[in-house]
Formats: structure tokens, sequence, C-alpha cells
């Protein structure tokens, strides 16, 4: 049963804000060699290599992809990939792997490094069906593979159902630059134009994201660092701090009425409501319990019956 509680949307943007009192604590990933995210995961330094000026990370790295279980068999050097509808078999030194019985051949034969399977980055799209995108900016490899859930959610009439799978889907980002977040917030604040579902802004605490969602991904748009000082905003007009710096392109949403949503993990709710420009600083948000098993899915966005 949901639990319905009122909060003013003012409260709500000064407790999700907590921002550094020090600019100079606003964090842009600067040149740190490869870096490879698994759908949406960072994998560590020691489960990639770069030899021979091609990209390889360790085949465990890829159990996001979903659920992949592995075997190795130290006779045959041979490591065996299971999934859902995966049946893989890799021979160490080999350009031919076997996929569900078939024959798939690799650009580049899977090796040993330190006591580690390494694969090379195209592997996903060569044998596990996933994509890879490269952002030459960032000298990062986004590997991709939305689960079956996802893709079916994601074209639900629910709107709710649809934008849950939305906020998971993989992400890529083509911008110059990575924005992080000096700390994670004790709340993530998200904004879908009404009656959207395949377009989203993310708030976690000084940073702020744009995404759009195509062809089953949810490309970065646009992202910004948000400051302590007071300021106006006459695109986002819910916000009212200054950004000390931006990156890519926004969309023009100083008419939009927004569907709000507040995930606050501490008490496993989320606050929802319509906003717009005219009514944002004054609207009564309501806020609904989150089922254990939709928090496990991180499934957090919530039904409104007026949106």
């Amino acid at each position: 049963m949901k639990k319905l509680v009122l909060f003013s949307f003012a409260f709500l943007c000064s407790s999700l804000l907590v921002i550094p009192t020090n600019d100079a604590a606003a964090i842009v990933q600067g040149p740190k060699g490869t870096q490879v995210v698994v759908n949406n995961n960072d994998l560590d330094s020691k489960d990639i290599l770069n030899k021979n000026n091609q990209v390889f990370f360790s085949l465990t790295s890829l159990k996001s992809l979903g659920g992949l279980t592995f075997a190795w068999n130290n006779t045959t050097k041979q490591v065996t990939v299971k999934g859902s509808d995966t049946n893989l078999q890799l021979t160490m030194n080999k350009k031919v792997a076997q996929k569900n019985g078939n024959s798939v051949s690799l650009s580049t034969a899977p090796f040993i490094h330190n006591d580690k399977t390494m694969i090379p980055l195209r592997f996903v799209a060569e044998a596990l069906d996933g994509s890879v995108t490269w952002n030459q900016k960032t000298q990062t490899a986004f590997v991709s593979k939305p689960s079956t859930k996802l893709l079916t959610d994601i074209k639900s009439s629910e709107l709710s159902t649809a934008r849950n799978a939305a906020i998971n889907l993989p992400r890529v980002s083509q911008l110059t630059e990575d924005f992080e977040a000096s700390v994670e917030a004790a709340s993530l604040q998200y904004y879908f134009p009404e009656n959207t579902k395949d377009r989203f802004i993310e708030v976690n605490n000084n940073v702020i994201r744009y995404y759009q969602i195509t062809k089953n991904t949810a490309y970065l748009k646009w992202q910004a660092f948000i400051s302590e000082k007071a300021a106006k905003q006459d695109n986002l007009y819910f916000l009212n701090r200054s950004f000390t710096k931006e990156n890519g392109s926004l969309p023009n949403f100083k008419d939009t009425t927004f569907a709000n949503f507040r995930w606050m993990p501490h008490i496993t709710s989320t606050g929802y409501g319509l906003i717009n420009k005219e009514n944002w600083n004054d609207v009564v948000f309501k806020e609904a319990e989150v089922p254990e098993s939709d928090v496990k899915e991180n499934y957090i966005i919530v039904d409104i019956p007026e949106d």
C-alpha cells in the first residue's frame, strides 16, 4: 500500500542541492587512460589493458550484461560463458569462438593476462550482440546491452514503467568532458517533460544532466555544475542556482511542464508532482513508498494520476 505525505517543492529542492561551499570541489574528469563502462558500471583499471593500439578488458567484467556465468577448463584453456540465451566457448589465443553451437570469428584472439581472460573491446558486438561506443575525447568505451525487461518496458504504454526503463537503460556520452558530482546526494531528482518517456533531466547533488533516448540507449546531451550562488534560470526555471560550467546542448524548456520525481533511498520513497514555471515554487508534492522489489530494480519512478 502506498504511503502518501505532502511536502513543498521549495523544501524538496533545498534538501536535494547539498552544494559544496567551495566551487573548486566540483570535479571534471581529466585524462586518466582508457576507461570502460559496461551497462553504466565503471570497470576497475586492472580490468582494462591497452595492447597494440587495441583495448582489451576482462571477460568476467561482462557480468552486468545479463547474469552471465563463467567456467574455466585449464586442460583445454577454454572458458565457457552461459547466460539466459547465450552459450559461448572461447579458447585462448584462437580467433574463432563457438556461440550456441555456431562458429563466430573474433577480430583478436582472447588471452590470459594476470590470471584474467582478456577479450577485445569489439567482442561484445561480435559475440554477445551488444554495442560499443567510443568517446575519443574522454578515452571512454561504452559497452551496452539492455536487458530483455528494459527493452520491453521502454515500449510500455504505462508512463511510469517506460520512465523507469528510461533511467536504467545503458548510458552513453559523446560530450568532451565527464562531470562528476562532488559527493553522492542523499536523493536524486528526475524531470520528464509531461507525457513523455524518451528524455529526462537528472540532478545528482551539484551536477545536472540531460539525456535523450535513442535506439534503447540514453545519450547524455548536456551537463552542468550547479554552484551555491543564487541565480534565476529562465530555461530550467525550477533551479535557483547558477551554473559554474556547462557542456553540450540543452533544448528550450522554459515553457515546459515537468513530471518531477525525487527519489529518497534512505526512506525508500519517491516524491512526485507536476510543475510549470508559474507554480513550481508552490506545488505541494505527494510521497509514495516504493516496494522493495522495485527498489532492487531501481524502478523508483511512480505514477502521477494527472500526467
